[in-house]
């Protein structure tokens, strides 16, 4: 039977660790101790606290790794688009940690990418380095992921297998990230690249989703004070979507990758150690609170808007500007505006709209960007032509919401300055507003 190991945190974090590796010979028997670099794949989603894997895991794998001998590690990722992993990591305090134990940072945003084929029949860039390191397994690589244990507003759960969803470079995450084609995506890049061995930080849970805004933080945290792991991803994250609330056949992607035969998927085939599944009898919800500012009019086509895409982003990106930057002000400093996405419009329904116009997606785009640029002449109508182009929805409703994009990053401007020129100078590829404006 596959092993899953639900490991106790309350006693500290390397006696987890210890429980968390036992059934598979220790340490060296679950890593084998062969000179190949450990590259830890953490979610390193964006800078705002609680969304990324908790720095005090990654902080004690990495001395756990360190203190058993391990000398040749790596930390890889790749943000979500609109931000950059430099800036990330260093907010997150991820690159002193990795300076720490002696840990190369990687960031999978620069530098040359190349194309590979994936199994749903799409393609996609991906980093040169990831390819030859990991993905070929090139000088010898043992890829270990390290997610957090999170709902998902698109995907019910984002666990180990849509840790993969960083590999990508931007520009190809975007074009299938719709209802019809993200969840074969996600287990068609499981399927290019599956981990060694997986652990899910579960110090915290995370509810409603993406990421947790920090003037509700009550309501999207979850102590749990566990570490799920073992070496099938699959049957990890089968176990973790239970420990919050969710079952195989409710998680596209996983059902996906169990019908094509990617691990074990059955929990009656899993041996579950540690702490028993029936302690976690709680399912936290995977939807969006949908709290907007009361100055943004909303409209939806009738026939199709995506929350995988054009709706999903377009909510999480205004709920987190109406939180953590606009609430407080109170009214728009620019005055109210309009956001349309999704497709099927009816007559009336972009009768008298407020202020200026942000258009999302390609079916909004298509069916009505030239029509509002004709019927609102004078008045500003950006159109984002992309399924999920997180960077173009940010800069425009930053724009709109009258919040400059230095105000979004808790570091100084000449801290993020300096930080994208390295990057730009490493050959960042990631999709990034003006940091200025």
């Amino acid at each position: 039977m596959t092993t899953v190991v639900i490991a106790d945190t309350r006693a500290g974090l390397e006696p987890a660790l210890d429980e968390l590796f036992a059934p598979f010979g220790g340490l060296a028997g679950a890593i084998p101790r062969d000179g190949r670099t450990v590259y830890v794949k953490p979610n390193a989603v964006h800078f705002t606290a609680h969304a990324h894997t908790d720095p005090a895991v990654l902080d004690a794998l990495l001395a756990y790794l360190h203190d058993h001998g391990y000398r040749r590690l790596a930390v890889m990722e790749s943000c979500t688009g609109g931000n950059f992993t430099r800036l990330v990591f260093k907010i997150a305090g991820y690159d002193r940690i990795c300076r720490r134990h002696g840990a190369r940072a990687v960031y999978l945003d620069e530098g040359p990418t190349v194309e590979v084929a994936l199994r749903d029949g799409s393609r996609a860039r991906i980093s040169r380095h990831l390819h030859d390191e990991v993905v070929r397994r090139g000088e010898g690589a043992f890829y270990l992921s390290l997610p957090k244990l999170k709902t998902h507003t698109m995907t019910a759960v984002t666990l180990g297998v849509k840790n993969q969803q960083a590999f990508p470079a931007h520009a190809s995450r975007m074009v299938y990230h719709s209802h019809d084609t993200l969840h074969r995506r996600l287990a068609a890049l499981y399927d290019l690249v599956r981990p060694d061995f997986c652990i899910v930080e579960g110090l915290t849970a995370i509810a409603h989703g993406n990421l947790p805004l920090q003037a509700w933080l009550a309501d999207y945290l979850v102590p749990m004070g566990v570490l799920i792991g073992g070496a099938d991803t699959l049957a990890v994250d089968v176990v973790a979507a239970r420990v919050l609330g969710y079952h195989l056949e409710e998680v596209e992607h996983l059902r996906l990758c169990a019908e094509w035969g990617l691990g074990e998927s059955d929990l009656e085939r899993i041996d579950v150690r540690g702490r028993p599944l029936a302690h976690f009898d709680r399912r936290l919800p995977d939807t969006q609170l949908r709290r907007f500012h009361p100055d943004v009019r909303w409209v939806v086509g009738r026939a199709r808007a995506c929350l995988e895409g054009c709706r999903g982003n377009s909510e999480a990106i205004q709920a987190m500007f109406y939180a953590d930057y606009a609430q407080a002000a109170g009214s728009l400093r620019g005055g109210p505006w309009t956001l349309v996405c999704g497709s099927g419009f009816e007559e009336g329904d972009l009768d008298d709209l407020p202020g200026d116009l942000l258009v999302v997606g390609p079916c909004a785009c298509a069916e009505v960007g030239a029509a509002l640029r004709r019927g609102y002449p004078g008045r500003h109508v950006y159109l984002v032509p992309e399924h999920n182009d997180l960077m173009g929805i940010t800069r425009y409703q930053a724009r709109l919401m009258g919040v400059r994009p230095t105000d979004m990053v808790p570091a100084s401007p000449l801290v993020a300055a300096w930080t994208l020129l390295q990057a730009r100078l490493h050959g960042l590829n990631g999709r990034v507003p003006p940091i200025f404006g």
